[in-house]
């Protein structure tokens, strides 16, 4: 079943953003309240973890052994997570590496930088859109553009 304002909602995710939905609610659910702002390392390719949650963004990017740049890192809110926004999520941080950016840094003080989450749908797509290079919104700086 897709949310409302899921732009694919003619056919089903990728086994990734199942995977990805799938750890994040279990970590949510098993643990309650307690997981509320740990992280969790989820592999670009196909939403796979290692199943730990850290206590910091940091600590995540360090255990993956120097192969962070492969990764993206979930932080667990107190909310779920549906399968269309883990799909929002890959598609995201994929099309941002894509385009250069380095989101994980293990010798960051916070393991690296972060996209700042977007508030409406419609602002969400231009994001994705401006990193794929589909459209150059006037209000969204990329930090790989001076």
């Amino acid at each position: 079943m897709h949310d409302l304002n899921c732009p694919r909602k003619d056919s089903p995710h990728e086994d990734a953003a199942k995977r990805t939905a799938d750890t994040y609610n279990l970590h949510r659910s098993a643990l309650g309240i307690d997981a509320v702002g740990q992280w969790f390392a989820v592999r670009l390719q196909d939403g796979d973890s290692d199943g730990e949650l850290y206590e910091s963004k940091r600590d995540a990017v360090r255990h993956q052994h120097h192969d962070e740049q492969w990764y993206a890192f979930v932080r667990i809110a107190p909310c779920s997570m549906s399968t269309c926004e883990a799909a929002s999520f890959l598609r995201t941080n994929r099309a941002a590496y894509d385009r250069g950016m380095r989101l994980a840094d293990p010798d960051h003080r916070a393991g690296g930088r972060e996209l700042i989450p977007r508030l409406t749908v419609e602002d969400q797509r231009a994001q994705v859109g401006a990193l794929l290079g589909r459209c150059r919104p006037t209000n969204l700086i990329l930090p790989t553009r001076a």
